[in-house]
């Protein structure tokens, strides 16, 4: 798993060293394990927060997976951003603001979206999403059968 995502991470966000997507994937994958979500939904989020870049700082927000707490380390940056993902798409069912909305847009805007927020149903996030599983999937297929 570790090592497709990091495959997957590697082609798709060119600007990363081999070294650097293989750490992301091993504490995404982690992290997303410990928080009970998909890790490709943890690493797509990642992607459409700041790119794959930890020390971004953007309207008071903070890190790779720009939380509200300013966090040191990448693995903590992963651990509250995929706490936080967590908590909103366990929140979805009960948002009762109109119109109907998906989990990851309280990720960004908290518990009421604003008026102007326009309603759209082609994410970046869900792209990349599809974009990491097929990568993924080419990765595990390349490997061959039994592989680790």
């Amino acid at each position: 798993m570790i090592a497709a995502l990091a495959a997957a991470l590697l082609s798709v966000f060119g600007h990363l060293h081999p070294l650097q997507a293989e750490y992301y994937a091993e504490v995404i994958a982690e992290e997303a394990w410990h928080a009970g979500i998909d890790p490709v939904t943890l690493a797509a989020r990642g992607w459409a927060e700041s790119g794959y870049r930890p020390l971004t700082l953007h309207a008071g927000t903070y890190g790779m997976l720009q939380t509200r707490k300013r966090m040191v380390t990448l693995r903590a940056q992963v651990a509250e951003g995929a706490r936080a993902l967590r908590y909103w798409q366990e929140w979805e069912g009960r948002c009762k603001q109109e119109p109907a909305h998906q989990y990851f847009r309280h990720y960004t805007w908290g518990y009421r979206l604003p008026s102007w927020v326009k309603q759209e149903t082609q994410w970046k996030m869900h792209r990349v999403e599809d974009l990491l599983q097929k990568r993924m999937e080419k990765h595990a297929k390349a490997q061959g059968p039994g592989a680790p």
